[in-house]
């Protein structure tokens, strides 16, 4: 079984969303046999997250934060990987990242010498009802958002290629871009179809797309 590293920041709205679904795939991966470290809320910083990647060469990692074409950040927005800095730890690894545009700079780089990274080149944009922010486990748009990021990582979890993965993570998009142009549920749905067809388009690999942890 594959060693996977989780970084789960919580110190805003936004990340209580991305850390709130990420706990089923906490749990997917302990329950897959993976030796599975999870470095959530004020543990998720640099020194903690390098410190892992160097000592326990983990062959994936997840990364939920704030970020943007050349950072990936942590707990109150502190930098963890930069490029022309340290991205050469994510090389020969397995790394998605769920931080705004980071897949635009810093992932082609981190994989220079090999590896794969799964990411965003643009902002990733998720859809929330304002009256569900208390509660993101009920929010239905917001699941529309992050359903297709947690079919990615289950995906790689599983042993899937990092190209299958994204292929799958896709097809669900589309599938919830259809239903917000077509569904009657609630008025404001169309709205949100644009922003997901970003999400849509800017999701990339970059690396070796036929990576896998199995």
């Amino acid at each position: 079984m594959a060693c996977v590293l989780f970084s789960r920041p919580d110190h805003d709205v936004i990340l209580s969303y991305l850390y709130i679904y990420s706990k089923e795939l906490v749990a997917a991966s302990i329950s897959l046999g993976h030796k599975t470290i999870n470095k959530e809320k004020q543990y998720a910083t640099k020194r903690n997250i390098v410190g892992i990647i160097q000592k326990q060469k983990p062959e994936l990692i997840m990364f939920n934060g704030h970020g943007n074409e050349k950072v990936i950040c942590g707990h109150d927005n502190e930098i963890i990987i930069q490029s022309d800095s340290n991205e050469q730890v994510l090389c020969n690894t397995i790394t998605y990242s769920l931080a705004c545009s980071s897949n635009a700079e810093l992932g082609p780089l981190a994989v220079v010498r090999g590896g794969c990274f799964v990411g965003y080149e643009s902002d990733f944009a998720l859809g929330r009802d304002p009256d569900s922010e208390a509660v993101p486990h009920r929010d239905k748009i917001a699941k529309l958002f992050l359903e297709p990021s947690n079919i990615l990582f289950n995906s790689l979890l599983k042993g899937n290629e990092a190209k299958e993965a994204v292929e799958k993570a896709k097809r669900k998009m589309k599938e919830n871009i259809w239903y917000l142009n077509t569904t009657n549920d609630f008025p404001e749905a169309s709205y949100y179809a644009p922003f997901l067809f970003g999400n849509y388009l800017s999701l990339v690999v970059h690396g070796n797309k036929n990576a896998s942890i199995m």
